[in-house]
């Protein structure tokens, strides 16, 4: 009798620890799937980009990944990544990192955001040589200008005027434009400026979406009415920029060009020779000026005067 007993209790206790087992398992299964399910879009590195180097929209991705792994301070989204500047060397395949960017934006210096060994210079701009002040900083530029100049005359001694269009600079990168660094403020930094809109007892606020407060915060920081932009050049490109705009700055002109497109291309001067081409007046060859055969005279020491001679002779 007590062995039944003892028998059925052993029983009982199996059972209950199998019970308590098989919730625990479930639980976790529970807990990990949902945990392992669930993903988040997160933006890693497609190559590698060295330290101080701009982070350009060919170089991350976005991918999807769990929220188990998924790294704290992940960014989300490729457009915060955007001209910003890699504070340390990013492998490719690494999850960029709010830690891992310099950020290019109105509340950080310019110094931060000027790549090393090059240099910030800024240069005016109107309606015309600034592509309409569309220009934004993180955009890359050609720069072009009309140089004139004296070129000696040939048979005289005196020059003759002589003027070409060149594209003296090309890949240029604007660092700013006006006053402003980055129309888009990092999305930390919107964040809190958003969060603390919400708190206001404002019924106006309420009803707009964060995406809706982002925008009128960008546009709130954008200077719109700039007289320079500034452009990240080597020290000899500074140089140059420096002689022509001393020289020729009234026709200096920026060519807006595709962020992806950095191919650097040897281009001739234009002239109004190149623009006529060669069915123009301008290139066509010009007969010469027949040659005057001069008139021989004699004097006949008669007379005191000149005689003509004649064709056939005296």
């Amino acid at each position: 009798m007590q062995d039944q007993r003892a028998f059925l209790i052993s029983v009982s206790f199996s059972v209950l620890a199998m019970y308590l087992v098989y919730q625990y398992i479930s639980g976790q299964e529970e807990r990990l799937t949902g945990m392992y399910k669930k993903t988040v879009s997160v933006v890693r590195a497609k190559k590698d980009i060295l330290q101080y180097a701009s982070i350009r929209p060919t170089d991350i991705e976005t991918i999807s990944v769990p929220i188990a792994v998924a790294p704290s301070g992940a960014v989300d989204i490729k457009e915060d990544a955007f001209d910003a500047v890699a504070a340390v060397p990013i492998s490719q395949g690494e999850f960029i990192l709010d830690n891992k960017l310099i950020s290019k934006n109105v509340y950080s210096g310019l110094e931060s955001q000027i790549s090393v060994e090059k240099r910030a210079i800024s240069i005016p701009v109107n309606v015309k040589s600034g592509v309409g002040y569309l220009l934004r900083p993180g955009n890359r530029v050609d720069i072009a200008a009309h140089f004139e100049y004296l070129l000696p005359a040939p048979g005289s001694n005196g020059k003759k005027n002589a003027s070409e269009v060149k594209v003296f600079l090309q890949d240029v990168l604007i660092l700013a434009s006006g006053r402003t660094i980055q129309t888009s403020p990092p999305k930390a930094v919107d964040q809190d400026v958003i969060r603390s809109l919400r708190g206001l007892k404002d019924d106006s606020l309420s009803k707009q979406s964060d995406s809706e407060l982002r925008e009128a915060l960008n546009y709130a920081k954008e200077d719109r009415n700039y007289q320079t932009v500034t452009l990240e050049v080597t020290p000899q490109q500074a140089q140059t920029l420096v002689y022509v705009q001393s020289l020729y700055g009234e026709s200096l002109t920026l060519l807006l060009r595709h962020n992806d497109d950095r191919q650097l291309e040897s281009r001739q001067p234009t002239n109004l020779s190149r623009v006529m081409g060669p069915e123009s007046y301008l290139n066509k060859p010009r007969a010469s000026a027949p040659i005057a055969i001069p008139k021989y005279k004699f004097f006949d020491y008669v007379g005191e005067s000149s005689v003509p001679v004649p064709a056939g002779g005296p």
